[in-house]
């Protein structure tokens, strides 16, 4: 069995494959390094292209290292083919749920006003005071009740809010007691929460699912954020919300468009705060990546169900 690496993400840790059995593993990081190794794998790790696929026979599986498989999912002759995909999900889970908390504490703490105050070396306790909050018995919203969405909920326990979410699969009393509802509630959502975390991910379906109606039905204190997937919001819509001050603040880690653009008018917007998709980004959270890919090699040997098994048809 031939193990294809295409990305050096997680290099420090793929010392733990040394010791899997009847296993090659190949080394690939450049376009023709791929396209010359990959023609007798049986497994990838990575986002292979569809050139790329096309030129692998005898494929049999795809461990993508992130949670999010819209491009893999979104070629035709791979969503077709009998090839497995799995995913990283859970590795990224912890960490995005910490830097959706730390945008909401940027805005409700005031960070960036002390920042501006203290490169102009300003002392302004007494005006401070009146803008800084706390968020315990706030309400927060969860867009998406996965492994990020359950991540979220949990800390926001811990900070003592209320949580409400919804998802494409609801259920009562989910991990961490919550009544998840249907995508049909999402209204009430926007309407009733403080805060709202989009931790949804992105298919032709949720395109564009949070547009200007909803995001209308938030409170004028209330703060979106997304850390999922862009394309989930209407970014005009947003910016439009963002500029009349109908919503207090968002925080936005994914874009419809990556890298943004040094043109685009999000860059402009002081009650923004914009992050490199880089919400799932920790050395900890490579070593879970590799550690599900060791696991499902294990599984995949051995002919039993793999981790994180991907429904090519839902794109997640």
């Amino acid at each position: 069995m031939k193990l294809l690496l295409t990305t050096r993400m997680g290099d420090p840790y793929f010392s733990i494959l040394d010791d899997l059995t009847d296993v090659e593993i190949a080394w690939a990081s450049t376009p023709e390094e791929i396209a010359a190794k990959i023609v007798d794998a049986d497994v990838v790790y990575g986002w292979p292209t569809k050139d790329q696929f096309l030129a692998a026979p005898q494929l049999k599986w795809i461990q993508a290292p992130s949670a999010g498989v819209e491009m893999l999912c979104s070629v035709p002759e791979i969503a077709g083919s009998d090839v497995l995909i799995t995913n990283a999900r859970g590795a990224h889970a912890r960490v995005i749920a910490e830097h959706a908390f730390a945008m909401l504490l940027t805005f409700t703490r005031g960070i960036l006003r002390f920042e501006q105050d203290k490169a102009a070396r300003r002392w302004m306790r007494d005006q401070a005071i009146p803008e800084v909050l706390e968020i315990a018995e706030w309400t927060i919203g969860i867009v998406g009740y996965g492994q990020i969405g359950q991540h979220v909920a949990k800390r926001a326990l811990g900070f003592e809010m209320d949580v409400l979410a919804v998802d494409l699969d609801p259920k009562p009393d989910a991990p961490h007691g919550v009544d998840v509802w249907g995508l049909d509630r999402l209204p009430d959502l926007m309407e009733r929460s403080d805060a709202v975390v989009v931790a949804a991910p992105y298919t032709p379906e949720s395109h564009h699912m949070l547009g200007a109606d909803l995001i209308g039905r938030m409170k004028p204190t209330a703060y979106l954020l997304v850390v999922s997937r862009g394309g989930i919001v209407d970014e005009a819509a947003l910016l439009d919300a963002l500029r009349k001050s109908t919503i207090a603040g968002a925080g936005l880690d994914v874009f419809a468009e990556e890298p943004l653009p040094p043109s685009d008018p999000l860059w402009d917007v002081p009650n923004l705060i914009v992050t490199p998709h880089l919400a799932g980004a920790s050395t900890q959270k490579d070593r879970r990546c590799v550690e599900i890919l060791r696991d499902n090699v294990g599984r995949f040997q051995r002919g039993e169900p793999l981790m994180n098994l991907v429904d090519k048809r839902r794109g997640y």
